[in-house]
């Protein structure tokens, strides 16, 4: 027990010395580079989502990201060619079982009953998860083209910079330690309106 106590109150003389916070800062920020633009920006979120819950991709298209449109077809197509391929196997496999039942002659004659019904199962569940998925696509088409949108007119450069500065604190009399001090300066800025 008087080891715990013992290491608490270390933890706790640990912390006691270290300072919160200078009076003085080691690195004086330069003046504010926020400004501040006019709420006409001319570039339209809502243009940009109808457009593209109309006709996919063009939104993408309104927002100058083009080359994301073939990747939205790409994506569209193969997902609706494979639910429509499921869906061929499903009515093959249930037409099938229909006329076994009927006691007329099936396609899959040498296979038995339970088989037909597992694989008409299997692609009936193919099929339904391939048009959700194809219903996800079209949805996250309309979503990139709203935050497309938004973030139209801001610019992504390399003005990211780190400032790792050492100083020497005397905080309490006779204590002397070693601070680290970490600075990030992240310039967020608008890129003028295009006329």
């Amino acid at each position: 027990m008087l080891r715990y106590i013992t290491a608490i109150l270390s933890c706790f003389a640990f912390f006691l010395h270290l300072p919160a916070q200078s009076d003085k800062p080691a690195y004086k920020p330069k003046a504010d580079t926020l400004t501040v633009q006019s709420a006409d920006t001319g570039h339209s979120v809502k243009k940009a989502v109808i457009l593209s819950a109309i006709v996919p991709g063009t939104g993408q298209i309104y927002n100058r990201k083009w080359w994301k449109t073939p990747i939205i077809y790409a994506a569209l197509s193969t997902s609706i060619y494979f639910a429509l391929d499921q869906n061929q196997k499903f009515v093959r496999y249930k037409n099938a079982y229909i006329q076994r039942i009927n006691g007329r002659p099936d396609e899959f004659s040498g296979q038995p009953d339970n088989w037909i019904l597992t694989n008409m199962e299997i692609a009936r569940r193919n099929r339904d998860l391939l048009f959700i998925a194809s219903a996800g696509i079209y949805v996250l088409n309309i979503v990139d083209a709203a935050v497309d949108a938004h973030l139209f007119y801001f610019d992504v450069s390399d003005d990211l910079s780190i400032h790792i500065i050492p100083s020497v604190s005397y905080s309490l009399p006779h204590v002397s330690g070693l601070n680290w001090q970490c600075t990030f300066i992240l310039n967020f800025y608008r890129k003028n309106k295009k006329s």
